[in-house]
């Protein structure tokens, strides 16, 4: 998908992850799986991209992970760090900035 929705998507995402990693450590098909529950279907993240952007967000102490034994399989689990807490509060903040300028715009109206 190109275009106005491709990127906010792409701009989105990190926020999105963060979002997705407030409640609880989840894996990475764990992560995609609950990133299209919560959006119903609306956003669905491909696994190709979302592992470089974990990979990105862990080097920039957003996140950490851990490695446990599942049946036999090595799944690396993520979770917040406080950087990560901290920048999603600030995506929050910025987002309802964002949001409260488009509706004085009229922009969701048709």
């Amino acid at each position: 998908m190109n275009g106005p929705m491709a990127q906010l998507r792409k701009g989105t995402t990190t926020l999105i992850v963060l979002s997705a990693l407030r409640k609880r450590q989840l894996y990475g098909y764990g992560l995609c799986k609950e990133v299209t529950i919560l959006s119903k279907g609306l956003f669905p993240i491909q696994q190709g991209s979302l592992y470089p952007l974990l990979h990105a967000m862990e080097e920039d102490g957003l996140i950490a992970s851990r490695r446990q034994e599942v049946r036999g399989r090595q799944r690396r689990y993520y979770r917040f760090e406080p950087r990560g807490r901290q920048l999603l509060a600030e995506f929050q903040r910025e987002w309802r900035f964002l949001s409260k300028f488009l509706d004085r715009l009229g922009c969701h109206k048709t």
